[in-house]
């Protein structure tokens, strides 16, 4: 049995300092009395480690656990179960497994702890001990985050995190090439427009804008003003006149400060944690396919921490034209 924690062999009532007391007793024939003061122990001690060695020999001087045998207000298992189902599929942090299941976020925690899941080792949210300052604009509409990520395609069969590295002659260079998800977040819902296209050319980021802007406006929501980084798509005349055309003002964010663009910088750090890492794909079709449907589900279905754990399209309420419910 693993002890809570380590100790060190030679030390009183280690089970060799228990060994050492129970002998003064069974083999020195000393009274229960004075070798309880010789180890500086209750008396009831001493006699306890001497019944359990009688009873079981060196066996029974080892540390056994205090858990009881029943915990009749334990988390039920089906919920414990459903803790771990989402840390694994969406790896969701204990905030947001609470809120969907109906557990306090310290409960979900010693759930994922006792089960080996306490901590993202990889790709995990850095964790901050302070108060959380967030900001968002009281309109929808005001601003719209606007950005691009790069992603490297799928080879047919999959790529090295199905096949592994060097595996087949495989090694790395699968000639896929790259996708890039143009994303547009609004800053006041977080409803999000985005979509998988081959490039990130002046021409394909004012194609993307005239679209999002249309589907923003056909459920209710007018961009006013859209806020991007200094790529050069971004710095190009085809999207301030496609900005134009839609009668939005242009805002860039200040060099060297993602931060000023944070909202669509996590959506995409959502992206790859629930969606595009989220399982081995086996084809680019296969992932584009599941992309829409993702997409679906962060608008209508996920939970935001930031929205009080509403989801974003409801933000809207009675504003959502009928086709969009």
């Amino acid at each position: 049995m693993s002890h809570a924690r380590s100790q060190h062999p030679n030390a009183p009532l280690t089970p060799a300092g228990r060994r050492r007391m129970v002998a003064c007793v069974l083999e020195r024939g000393w009274t229960i009395e004075a070798t309880a003061e010789r180890f500086q122990v209750d008396a009831k001690t001493v006699r306890k480690w001497r019944d359990r060695f009688r009873g079981e020999g060196e066996a029974g001087l080892r540390d056994r656990s205090s858990r009881p045998h029943r915990s009749p207000n334990r988390t039920p298992r089906r919920l414990r179960r459903r803790v771990i189902h989402l840390r694994r599929k969406h790896r969701w942090g204990a905030d947001h497994i609470g809120h969907e299941v109906g557990l306090a976020a310290s409960t979900v925690q010693q759930i994922l702890t006792r089960a080996g899941l306490g901590r993202l080792d990889r790709g995990d949210r850095a964790t901050n001990t302070t108060r959380v300052h967030r900001y968002e604009r009281e309109h929808p509409g005001e601003l719209i985050h606007v950005d691009v990520k790069k992603l490297a395609g799928i080879p047919d069969g999959g790529g090295w995190r199905t096949r592994g590295r060097g595996q087949d002659g495989y090694h790395g260079h699968s000639g896929a090439g790259y996708r890039y998800i143009h994303s547009a977040v609004d800053d006041r819902t977080r409803i999000v427009y985005s979509e998988i296209l081959p490039d990130e050319k002046a021409t394909t980021a004012a194609g993307f804008w005239q679209r999002a802007a249309a589907w923003y406006q056909s459920i209710g929501i007018t961009p006013q003003r859209v806020i991007t980084d200094n790529g050069s798509c971004y710095r190009s005349g085809l999207w301030h006149r496609a900005c134009a055309a839609t009668g939005t003002t242009v805002k860039k964010t200040r060099p060297r400060r993602p931060q000023t663009n944070g909202k669509v910088e996590r959506f995409h750090r959502i992206l790859l944690e629930e969606w595009a890492y989220i399982r081995p794909w086996t084809s680019e079709t296969q992932r584009s396919t599941a992309y829409d449907g993702f997409i679906h589900f962060y608008n209508h279905h996920r939970a935001h921490g930031a929205l009080k754990w509403a989801t974003p399209i409801s933000t809207l309420g009675d504003n959502l034209p009928e086709e969009h419910s």
